[in-house]
């Protein structure tokens, strides 16, 4: 019923069936519950968006990280393969042994958590291998080092340069016989120099040598220089290498002037031809 405001107005009646009523009731909840539902699906869905977004924009990162350790994990093993390969090159400059790697890295994964496990294998490999690394050029120094302190005291170089008139060996010419050293062409009177340093041990006549120096290098090693016409060192002297200790003569069994140098083991003597030019690389060899 609609009932006027005035005083002269006529009230209305309306009949609305309560069926209506109840369906309008109906249909107002229903309209309600379907507008919440759908508020609330869209801001489920947004937010399931917005974290699906997140979540592929964090999966990209992880990749683009995995991505980048795996070419840093490549690029150590490649750098470690060519520092093994320079090691073995120089053990075989020095006579050793080669370096056998015995670390193997397998084949590359396909998920990204497997890949994930894979850098941290191969960072657990390259650390083993790093120590092997470390092991090695240890390894190397210290010989190094033993080679160093031997070619201080062991013969190298020529005592004195000139044309080699004979050699260490068996001979017939001018005398038969095992000749013990090699004699080297030279001017009378011309210097003739240690090669290395080292402790007079021996100056004077001796059969055959006719005016002798001898010098102990230490390890057994000694040289001798023979046939000298004058001498420049003393008994008990310590010389270094490249010093004076004689002078080129014609003493004992000779046929004209000419140095004659032995190197000998104890009293073994050896071929000088191995040690007239002798460095670091050949002594390794040669010790080894």
């Amino acid at each position: 019923m609609i009932v006027p405001h005035g005083a002269h107005g006529q009230p209305v009646s309306i009949k609305i069936p309560a069926s209506w009523v109840y369906a309008a009731i109906s249909v107002s909840i229903f309209s309600l519950l379907l507008v919440c539902s759908s508020i609330f699906y869209s801001t489920l869905v947004s937010r399931r968006l917005v974290g699906y977004a997140d979540s592929l924009n964090r999966n990209r990162q992880q990749q683009e990280v995995i991505s980048s350790f795996s070419l840093q994990t490549k690029q150590v093993n490649k750098a470690i393969e060519e520092l093994i390969q320079e090691d073995n090159e120089l053990r075989k400059l020095l006579g050793l042994r080669g370096w056998q790697n015995k670390v193997k890295l397998s084949s590359e994964p396909a998920t990204p958590e497997a890949k994930v496990d894979k850098i941290s294998y191969s960072i657990e490999r390259i650390k083993t291998r790093l120590a092997e690394r470390r092991k090695s050029f240890e390894e190397l120094r210290n010989w190094v080092a033993i080679v160093r302190s031997r070619m201080a005291h062991s013969p190298s170089g020529w005592p004195i340069r000139g044309r080699i008139v004979s050699w260490f060996g068996y001979r017939s010419y001018p005398w038969r016989g095992m000749h013990t050293g090699i004699d080297i062409d030279a001017h009378y009177g011309s210097p003739a120099r240690a090669t290395a340093a080292g402790v007079v041990t021996f100056v004077g006549w001796r059969h055959g040598y006719g005016k002798l120096v001898e010098i102990s290098h230490g390890y057994g090693v000694k040289t001798l220089y023979a046939h000298n016409s004058a001498f420049a060192v003393s008994l008990g002297r310590r010389v270094s290498k490249g010093q004076v200790v004689s002078f080129v003569g014609m003493t004992g069994w000779t046929t004209g002037p000419h140095l004659h140098y032995e190197v000998r083991r104890g009293e073994a003597p050896l071929n000088p031809m191995a040690y007239l030019d002798l460095n670091i690389m050949s002594a390794s060899r040669l010790w080894r």
